[in-house]
């Protein structure tokens, strides 16, 4: 075949296989979109009975919530949340989209009618909240789950749980959850090469005066995880001060505080510490291992907290410390 019959058969050709090739892109697509939508769509809320003792069940899922406290902002936005929240405290600052949240001021002092204002369907609330501001929520009709803070791990992963069915995000919550598990495992593996060493570490929650993470406290259960002895767990549960005499006579191996103020050098912080009166005779502070890390990825019971944990056992574990940034 030679000249213009040549030309018109490719020329039909490449039209057939067009209209092939969109025949089967179409077909693709009819075909996809029931199992796309079964990939986006919710699940069905779920009864859940919150830390008040109130059970709450939502006919309908929940498009507009408040958080009240940082932990549950991060929370609620990792299980894909954050397009239905419509409020926030002024101290929620993670992730960063968050910050784009309206505010209804702050974790002690909710805005009452900033929030009634919002008509929200959910508001979510933790143990930091003034009771007095949920009673008053509650006595104007807005629906409030109250959750104790977590103090433990496992306690974490409950209220991801429950979270999730409360919201219709259970399989979300399910995921996090497995992927959160996974990477403690990884941890865990770690750790365990160092289980003939039991380090004695101090955290310092505040300087003046000098105040600790006692016993049942996140800090506590985070250092028991991964082998380690919390000295401040002698002094007490919450948040006990601690007798600087003490210290020095008890002499930990490790010495882990946080900046508090974004402002604040970390070299500078760590040069203070080490230069406090009688400090020079602590081991922490010989062997240089005085460290700081991130306050909120080891004190808000959200996802991040795995990689406050992280964090925490680098510190305890320096020879570890490469290994577990892979994590």
């Amino acid at each position: 075949m030679t000249g213009k019959g040549s030309k018109n058969f490719i020329i039909r050709e490449v039209i057939n296989r067009g209209f092939l090739l969109a025949g089967m892109t179409v077909a693709l697509l009819l075909i996809s979109l029931p199992f796309s939508g079964m990939l986006v769509q919710a699940d069905s809320p779920e009864a859940v009975v919150d830390d008040f003792g109130t059970e709450l069940h939502f006919e309908e899922t929940p498009e507009r919530i408040i958080s009240l406290a940082p932990s549950i902002t991060e929370l609620l936005f990792a299980l894909d949340l954050g397009d239905r929240m419509v409020g926030v405290t002024t101290f929620c600052d993670y992730p960063p989209e968050a910050l784009e949240v309206d505010t209804i001021g702050s974790i002690t002092e909710p805005n009452i009618e900033a929030i009634v204002e919002k008509d929200p369907d959910l508001v979510v609330a933790t143990g930091i909240n003034p009771i007095d501001k949920i009673e008053s929520l509650q006595n104007l009709g807005v629906t409030v789950a109250g959750f104790q803070d977590p103090t433990t791990l496992d306690f974490t992963f409950e209220l991801i749980d429950k979270a999730g069915r409360l919201t219709g995000m259970q399989s979300t919550a399910e995921a996090v959850s497995a992927d959160m598990k996974e990477r403690l495992d990884q941890i865990l593996e770690l750790t365990a090469t160092r289980e003939d060493e039991t380090p004695l570490v101090f955290y310092e929650i505040w300087h003046d005066p000098l105040t600790t993470a006692g016993s049942n406290t996140y800090i506590d259960d985070l250092l028991n995880i991964i082998g380690a002895e919390n000295l401040g767990a002698r002094a007490g549960d919450g948040w006990p001060m601690f007798d600087q005499e003490t210290l020095i006579l008890e002499d930990p191996d490790v010495y882990i505080t946080s900046p508090h103020d974004p402002q604040v050098d970390g070299e500078e912080l760590l040069a203070e510490i080490a230069g406090r009166e009688n400090f020079d005779v602590l081991t922490a502070v010989q062997q240089d291992r005085v460290h700081l890390i991130d306050e909120d990825k080891v004190n808000r019971p959200s996802p991040r907290i795995i990689d406050g944990l992280i964090e925490l056992a680098g510190a305890v574990y320096p020879e570890l410390a490469e290994e577990l940034a892979g994590i």
